[in-house]
């Protein structure tokens, strides 16, 4: 039996700077958990800010201020080969 994992990454986009990070999970119950924690310190990052949802779906969160900055979170599925 193959095992499946979750990937929970980020993208974060805020003016000069851009990161991401990778959380490899063994559950998707820790990929949902994963998911939620990154999205509020993404949603601190842009505190104050007004903007809007362009994804707001299970496993995938993307949103922007008017100027294009913003993040998305998602969870990809993967089976290693």
């Amino acid at each position: 039996m193959q095992k499946t994992f979750y990937l929970v990454a980020t993208l974060i986009e805020m003016s000069e700077s851009v990161s991401d990070s990778h959380t490899l999970c063994t559950t998707i119950e820790k990929a949902e958990k994963a998911f939620k924690e990154e999205i509020k310190t993404c949603r601190e990052n842009f505190f104050g800010r007004s903007g809007e949802f362009l994804i707001d779906i299970w496993g995938c969160q993307e949103w922007r201020t008017e100027d294009g900055y913003g993040y998305t979170v998602s969870i990809e599925e993967i089976e290693p080969k």
